[in-house]
């Protein structure tokens, strides 16, 4: 689905091809420090309030025109996007590889499309030179952050497996900030994305519009916050204390996975020295009063054991199906997720399953809420208030949310601030667009 017109204005900000922060990139071990090698100025540009709205599966047409809808009568602009995972062989320079899993392995960097008249307005910067990485047929703008993982630079190529079993080269054109890409690592336009055989689009962005109010009320008007398989973000929401990391602080935070795609793209094997490295040897207890064990990520386990071990203490241990848990829950799965080619949390071994026949994944979620809750302290986001829900899937995240304010669907957090829910209070600063435009959600 080709991206819809802008609502408003031609003047559109194309994609700089030299583009890059004057700042060095840190080493991945055994690989020689990069520097971004192409230096170009930036003009910065301020959009304000952008709103996303997220689809489960491919985005349709009426999601599309209503969108269009929220922006014409906002005075703003709205275009479609695409996101998803590419599976990456090797990045590599003239002569030398940069950095490549063992055995032709892959892994995984996240990317997001958009047509190449949108790309400099989500980006926010603006033109730099007669060629750009939106016209250059297969040039991809590379996160710094991403970069600082892999040792990559402007001018490297990227080597990715496609869908069809083919190979493709990828060639990094610039290196841009974190600030402008959010989470996501790689960013192309929707064509080379479509050659890739990436077609799917799974957003709408609206952003340049009059007022957060006049968006809230034309949203309520197209009905799209009333529909189930719809989740609109909004640049100045509240934190939810069930967003996930990203793909790219999960590989900061517990390092990259190597795994092999087979079986047509729809298998995952993890590589054994990346399981030997990063999970427990087989299934071990989590709590010797709720008996229920699980391969789990060890970079998360001193965590999932305090939760259990306060829930226990809390005498919610009934509300925790071991034998569930034990034959169809846990931690490690390597799969991928759901109707997607993304790598599932469950491969990395950070998300942990339980009472799985009464939380189907698009039910109304059974979960205990003080159960729910007790996770959030310990570290863990909580799926039943996904797009999906996905009441038996508590996912690791790294930080406590159990004190975090926000109108959840099911289990919220208790008892809440009256500052973090005052509507009067003062607002949060405008996201920067890029960021809030190109973060991924990946389901599981």
């Amino acid at each position: 689905m080709p991206a819809r017109p802008l609502r408003r204005g031609a003047a559109v900000l194309g994609l700089a091809t030299a583009l890059a922060a004057g700042v060095g990139l840190a080493a991945t071990p055994g690989i020689a420090p990069a520097e971004v090698a192409v230096q170009a100025d930036r003009t910065a540009v301020g959009f304000g309030d952008i709103a996303v709205v997220y689809q489960v599966g491919r985005v349709d047409a009426a999601t599309v025109a209503a969108s269009e809808q929220v922006a014409s009568a906002t005075g703003g602009w709205s275009t479609v996007g695409g996101t998803g995972t590419l599976h990456v062989r090797r990045i590599a320079r003239p002569g030398a590889t940069v950095y490549a899993p063992p055995d032709g392995y892959t892994f995984p960097m996240t990317f997001a499309a958009f047509a190449p008249e949108t790309l400099g307005w989500l980006l926010g910067f603006g033109v730099a030179g007669d060629a750009s990485a939106a016209t250059h047929p297969a040039g991809v703008v590379l996160n710094a952050a991403s970069a600082a993982l892999s040792g990559a630079q402007a001018g490297d190529t990227i080597e990715v497996e496609t869908r069809a079993g083919g190979r493709a080269s990828l060639t990094v054109t610039a290196v841009v900030p974190r600030e402008h890409l959010g989470s996501t690592e790689v960013v192309m336009t929707t064509d080379l994305a479509e050659r890739l055989g990436e077609t799917r689009q799974t957003r709408t962005i609206v952003w340049g519009f009059d007022s957060r109010a006049a968006v809230d009320a034309a949203f309520a008007t197209t009905g799209l916050d009333r529909r189930r398989d719809i989740d609109i973000a909004r640049s100045w929401d509240a934190p939810d204390p069930d967003s996930t990391l990203s793909t790219l602080d999960i590989k900061r935070l517990l390092g990259t996975p190597w795994y092999l795609v087979g079986d047509g793209g729809n298998s995952v094997s993890m590589h054994p020295a990346w399981r030997e490295a990063n999970l427990t040897p087989t299934r071990v207890l989590l709590n010797e009063q709720i008996p229920v064990r699980a391969r789990c990520h060890l970079k998360i386990l001193a965590d999932l054991r305090a939760a259990f071990a306060d829930v226990a203490a809390a005498g919610l241990g009934g509300a925790i199906d071991v034998g569930n848990a034990n034959t169809y829950g846990g931690c490690y799965t390597p799969r991928f997720a759901r109707e997607s080619w993304n790598l599932s949390r469950h491969s990395y071994g950070l998300a942990f399953d339980t009472n799985t026949v009464d939380n189907c994944q698009g039910c109304v979620p059974a979960m205990d809420c003080d159960v729910v809750r007790i996770f959030r302290r310990h570290h863990f986001a909580w799926g039943g208030n996904f797009s999906r829900p996905d009441g038996m899937h508590f996912e690791w995240v790294g930080e406590a949310r159990d004190q975090l304010a926000y109108p959840s669907t099911y289990c919220r957090n208790t008892p809440a601030t009256a500052a973090q829910l005052d509507p009067q209070a003062d607002p949060p600063p405008p996201a920067t667009i890029g960021r809030a435009a190109l973060d991924l959600r990946l389901p599981d």
